[in-house]
């Protein structure tokens, strides 16, 4: 492993936590005086996560467009120019959250083409415990298959969220995930007490890398559950005196979460930037969490909303319903302001370009 770059994937479904648990990575990391860098990856362009990890001064780079798979050259161009300007002796790269079969399509082009650059980590999926407690992973649906094929091809499995879940709960999701994925090393993780994160942190620092055959993945289904899904990116510019950057995202995001059924909403993210701070507030089905805050609360002068959202939810009725929320919103706080750019999409079908067994 000697001179090689450390590359950890950490993937799992749109708001499982991946972000908010690489930017602990880093921070632990970056504590011990060694360089790491960042690939965030999404359909589209203009990220929150992007934004968010950026804000807390650790080197990133994007993959916009489209998963790692169907862009493995723009990820491997990425780490190179992370490996150039930073040296990291870790790249941590989180694939979009609704892609899977990562081991066919990215682990393992990884670990033939580069092998002498990277060594590649086993592959590592966060799996939404209240989710997995509420029949999201049902394979009857389409999300279910998705969540299912992501669980089943891990190396390792990383159950969140379990400070909301009860003692028997967690017990009866192990045991359920051993049944998914009997040969997977399976943590017990949350955000909040910590429990579990050293755990992480022993397989990201190892010398273990990524081993697993491929797991078969129907992709007609894999490509229609993406579909499903309307995705819209849209960044808004604003000049205010001084406002409360969680009211007015919880604000938002409140009157967006009025407009959909609470399973239909895999993840809504708002991130408030201005020159004295930086808010990130997400919506995850009916759950509102506080990705994090740095400097005030309380944000003025020149502002940017960047507005991220995935939704079950044809594309044109998504957007408009996301213009309208910024259009009420900010008209009731009194704040005029200027739609920088916004798009909304379903993806297409995969298209990877390896897929290696």
């Amino acid at each position: 492993m000697a001179g090689k770059t450390r590359m950890v994937l950490i993937g799992g479904f749109l708001g499982a936590g991946k972000t908010t648990l690489i930017n602990k990575i880093a921070q632990k990391i970056i504590s011990e005086k060694r360089p790491i860098g960042i690939i965030t990856n999404d359909q589209g362009q203009l990220l929150v996560d992007t934004e968010f990890i950026r804000v807390r001064g650790i080197d990133v780079e994007e993959v916009p467009g489209g998963c790692f798979c169907c862009n493995f050259p723009k990820l491997i161009e990425n780490a190179e120019r992370l490996i150039s300007s930073v040296r990291p002796e870790y790249i941590i790269a989180e694939p979009v959250g609704s892609c899977t079969d990562l081991i066919a399509t990215v682990a393992l082009p990884l670990k033939k083409y580069y092998g002498e650059t990277f060594s590649t980590a086993p592959l590592v999926v966060l799996i939404d415990g209240p989710k997995l407690r509420d029949n999201a992973f049902d394979k009857d649906t389409l999300g279910g298959y998705l969540r299912s094929h992501q669980a089943e091809e891990a190396e390792v499995l990383v159950l969140t969220k379990t400070d909301l879940l009860g003692e028997d709960d967690v017990s009866s999701l192990i045991t359920k995930l051993k049944g998914m994925n009997p040969d997977a090393v399976i943590i017990k993780y949350s955000a909040v007490s910590g429990e579990g994160f050293g755990d992480i942190m022993k397989i990201i620092t190892s010398d273990k890398v990524t081993g697993r055959k491929p797991v078969d993945v129907d992709y007609d289904k894999y490509a229609d559950a993406e579909a499903e899904l309307g995705w819209y990116n849209g960044v808004f510019l604003f000049d205010s005196p001084e406002y409360d950057a969680y009211d007015l995202s919880m604000a938002m995001l409140r009157d967006l979460a009025g407009k959909y059924s609470a399973k239909d909403i895999a993840h809504a993210k708002i991130a408030l930037t201005s020159g004295s701070s930086h808010t990130k507030i997400s919506l995850i089905g009916n759950e509102f969490t506080v990705g994090g805050v740095h400097g005030s609360r309380f944000g003025k002068g020149e502002s940017q909303l960047n507005f991220n959202a995935r939704i079950v939810s044809e594309p044109d009725a998504l957007r408009n319903s996301i213009r309208e929320t910024v259009k009420k919103v900010m008209g009731a706080k009194k704040i005029d302001y200027k739609m920088k750019f916004d798009d909304c999409f379903s993806p297409g079908r995969p298209n990877p370009t390896h897929r290696l067994k």
